[in-house]
């Protein structure tokens, strides 16, 4: 009898794509964080943001999404 699973053309197939694929991750990972790399010195700091108050009306646009979502819901059992 012949097996049919030594025969399946997946196994016949040569490793050399799979190992590409393997060095190609890494390869890559190497490249992009020696790519990132900067010379830092000559950047400003950032600008330090301080003022905490809430954009717009806060808490109420919070509640209003609250209240819709929750009639969106009722309306959705009552349409069932």
């Amino acid at each position: 009898m012949i097996n049919p699973i030594r025969n399946h053309p997946s196994f016949c197939r040569p490793t050399s794509p799979r190992l590409r694929k393997l060095l190609l991750l890494p390869a890559a990972g190497i490249f992009l964080t020696l790519s990132s790399c900067k010379d830092e010195s000559s950047a400003p700091p950032p600008p330090v943001v301080i003022n905490t108050e809430p954009v717009g009306n806060g808490l109420s646009v919070i509640g209003f999404a609250m209240l819709g979502a929750a009639v969106v819901i009722v309306l959705g059992k009552l349409l069932k």
